[in-house]
């Protein structure tokens, strides 16, 4: 009997290079953000608290590469897809609903994200330097936003637009909010569980608007809450000088 792969047909395309380059960009970041070389690299060259900040950032600035660039190079060359296709548009049609989304639900998260930093989590905040200045907060902030634009880039861009074409809305979104969920069960039951919800609740408001920017910025604001308010209520962590 003899086997074969069937030819890959434009519409299969569609599906199956977003799926495969979201898959390869998330280990690429995954595998990096956990290796202990890359630790120890940082943490015999600088004291700890320095080693701590720059570890993390770097991760951070990689999954931007890996999740954000990479996949808009492969989907732009492979299929046609440019960034903007893929929700990094502002419609002008819709720049009402893309501020209502992002302050309305923004204040939601963060709200949310304070309360939930009342409970002490020992992942958090994931640079586990002991002092801070305000520039190392400032960074840590900046390595959030790196890397929430390309991981927001990856789900609700290359693994939505493109799925949603070729699948269908609802199948899209489902897909979607499987695998957001599932990225986060090595996080815990309730941050796996959370992120059904939320995810579901991000891809509306994507397909909504056309954009990923609503996403994309109240992803932000609720990991700067979440990351500040754990520090604040650290027992080991302080302000320089204190």
């Amino acid at each position: 009997m003899m086997h074969f792969i069937p030819s890959l047909s434009p519409e299969d395309a569609q599906s199956v290079v977003p799926l495969g380059v979201a898959l390869i960009g998330f280990l690429l970041f995954w595998f990096t953000f956990h290796s202990e070389a890359l630790r120890r690299t940082f943490h015999t060259r600088m004291d700890h608290d320095q080693a701590c900040l720059w570890h993390i950032f770097t991760a951070k600035a990689w999954g931007f590469v890996t999740m954000g660039v990479l996949p808009a190079v492969v989907l732009h060359q492979a299929i046609g897809w440019g960034p903007e296709a893929l929700g990094l548009a502002w419609p002008a049609a819709h720049n009402a609903l893309i501020w209502k989304w992002t302050f309305g639900l923004g204040a939601v998260v963060i709200g949310v994200a304070a309360l939930g930093a009342r409970k002490f989590d020992p992942q958090y905040p994931q640079v586990q330097a002991r002092e801070w200045s305000g520039s190392m907060m400032a960074v840590n902030w900046l390595g959030w936003a790196l890397y929430l634009a390309g991981y927001e880039f990856l789900f609700r861009g290359v693994l939505l637009f493109p799925l949603v074409e070729v699948l269908g809305a609802w199948p899209a979104v489902a897909i979607n909010t499987a695998l957001y969920s599932a990225t986060h069960v090595p996080k815990g039951r309730d941050e796996a569980i959370g992120a059904i919800p939320l995810g579901f609740l991000l891809c509306w408001v994507t397909l909504q608007t056309e954009s990923l920017w609503p996403a994309t910025l109240v992803h932000i604001f609720m990991a700067w809450t979440n990351t500040t308010a754990r520090f604040m209520r650290h027992p080991e962590m302080k302000w320089k000088g204190q």
